[in-house]
């Protein structure tokens, strides 16, 4: 049997399942909620062909039957369902002839042989709520271990899954919210079988998840583009807590993306969504990213501005102490950072987003010629969307060579919402006309990021200058200001590569997006007719 399973699981300190289950049985009324321990027992061939796949096997005991279940990864790239086949089996090992389940394995494990490497046992307490009148839903509460199936290693399992059973998926996270305000929780988007695999393979260090390219048909609805924008944002943002948590440097920066990517494509759009409700998912979405903003700067002050110096001045006697003293800062800042993702409100931000996103929160606003625009298919914009985006950065980088380091600063952002734009509407727009753009914009955005480190250096230095003892402050003032002076030259120096840069990028021809933005855009003439107070930056 066949089906698509939207779920939502989130994990939880086992401390505190006696709060949860008091919960559940108050929601389950008069149905009682049920427990039974559930032992599961997880299969692939040697090579992990079923892994490598992004498909599980296992085989659950069910008093005396058996039932032989295979999943599958995401459904459309959506990272909140998964596809499930099950059938009923005779005994507690794989049937390669068990009807639909097998049916999906066959390809991958014809002529190897199946064998256990772990299996889950947890006990479960279930119960069926309605919260709302017509939408079910399955509430799981688990508490357990997985263990590998020689017995060495075993990891605790402490999580709630919520199933839709039937009725709006966006109860789901009505659900979730409530669950939050009984114990803190965080979102899990890794499956047992996920979490199982890392263990058996080694995978000690959680996994950085990084942006993946996005294909759209140009006759998809703007609102539909805008939510699988917001589903694949919220996802990378999920998936990097555990590396962000870990201290992983590259899991804060791939979570801050995520939300700066998520920010720029609604503000993309943000005169087709009502404003209040543009500038809630906006503000949460920076709250979530300035969390892990110090974590970050430290990172960048460390890896891009001391280490290069270091290398270069080896001899230079202050910059140990300066480096040691930046290396605590760091720590402290991770730390903060870690402590932030794991607090009730970050997660009560994610689920208020997933479900915005999920509803389409966006349609309660009257009617009107901005607003029909989201069920507009996306080829009919989309080349107007990323002219604006164009005209905005031309004019930041217009008389350059008179901008100082406030509206540079605004030029880096103007060209990293280009850069975000381009790369979300590539597959809807001509690659010949894209490409070179791209080419163009990458090293100029970097450029400007650079100088911007160099900049926010400045700040990070007065940090750790508040945060030591008088005895050290003249020592690491020596070397901060060594450190500034040194960037601050080499900036000078590249100067004039920049300069060519910036008239590289406004010299180039972007096929449509140029002839669009040879004049203002239809987009923007309704925009600025009538003297609307919509804004579209």
């Amino acid at each position: 049997m066949r089906r698509t399973e939207t779920e939502l699981t989130l994990v939880f300190d086992p401390d505190a399942l006696p709060q949860l289950e008091q919960a559940l049985r108050g929601w389950a009324g008069k149905q009682k909620p049920s427990r039974r321990t559930l032992a599961s027992t997880y299969y692939d061939t040697p090579t992990q062909a079923l892994h490598r796949a992004a498909m599980a096997l296992r085989v659950r005991r069910h008093g005396r039957r058996f039932v032989q279940t295979v999943k599958s990864a995401a459904v459309d790239g959506d990272p909140f369902t998964r596809g499930e086949w099950e059938d009923p089996i005779a005994q507690d090992q794989p049937d390669l002839a068990a009807g639909d389940s097998s049916a999906q394995i066959a390809a991958f494990v014809a002529g190897s042989e199946l064998q256990p490497l772990f299996v889950t046992t947890v006990r479960r307490t279930v119960a069926m709520i309605e919260p709302r009148a017509g939408t079910l839903i399955e509430v799981a509460l688990d508490a357990g271990e997985v263990r590998s199936a020689d017995g060495t290693r075993s990891e605790v399992i402490s999580e709630v899954e919520l199933e839709l059973k039937n009725g709006e998926a966006a109860v789901l996270y009505d659900v979730a919210l409530r669950l939050n305000e009984v114990t803190p929780l965080r979102i899990e988007l890794s499956s047992k079988s996920e979490r199982g695999y890392r263990m058996v393979n080694g995978d000690h260090e959680p996994q950085v998840v990084r942006a993946a390219p996005l294909r759209f048909a140009p006759e998809m609805s703007v609102e539909t583009v805008l939510q699988c924008v917001g589903r694949s944002c919220l996802g990378m943002i999920v998936k990097n807590q555990n590396p962000a948590i870990a201290g992983v440097p590259d899991g804060v920066h791939q979570l801050r993306v995520a939300a700066r990517r998520l920010r720029s494509f609604l503000n993309t759009l943000r005169w087709m969504l009502p404003e209040e409700h543009y500038r809630w998912a906006a503000g949460e979405l920076k709250s979530i990213a300035d969390a892990l903003g110090p974590a970050r700067n430290w990172e960048v002050f460390q890896a891009s501005l001391l280490t290069p110096l270091r290398e270069a001045l080896p001899s230079e006697p202050g910059l140990a102490g300066l480096a040691a003293a930046a290396e605590s800062e760091r720590l402290r800042a991770y730390e903060r950072a870690g402590t932030a993702l794991v607090e009730r409100h970050t997660t009560e931000r994610i689920l208020k987003l997933m479900r915005w996103f999920e509803t389409r929160g966006w349609r309660d606003q009257p009617v009107s010629e901005w607003s029909a625009r989201l069920v507009a298919p996306i080829g009919q914009i989309a080349g107007e969307l990323l002219a604006h985006r164009l005209r905005q950065a031309r004019k930041r980088s217009k008389h350059f060579v008179q901008l100082g380091e406030a509206q540079r600063h605004k030029l880096r952002i103007a060209l990293k919402k280009l850069r975000y734009a381009i790369e979300f509407l590539e597959s809807i727009l001509p690659a010949d006309a894209l490409a070179p753009l791209l080419k163009r914009v990458k090293p100029l955005q970097e450029d400007l990021g650079h100088a911007n480190d160099v900049r926010t250096a400045g700040a990070v230095l007065g940090e750790l200058d508040r945060a030591t003892s008088d005895n050290e402050r003249t020592a690491l003032a020596r070397a901060g200001g060594l450190l500034l002076g040194w960037h601050d030259r080499a900036l000078a120096d590249d100067e004039q590569r920049l300069r060519k840069r910036i008239r590289r990028f406004r010299r180039a021809k972007a096929a449509e997006a140029m002839t669009a933005c040879s004049a203002p855009t239809t987009l923007e003439r309704n925009i600025g007719a009538g003297g609307t107070t919509r804004q579209w930056e």
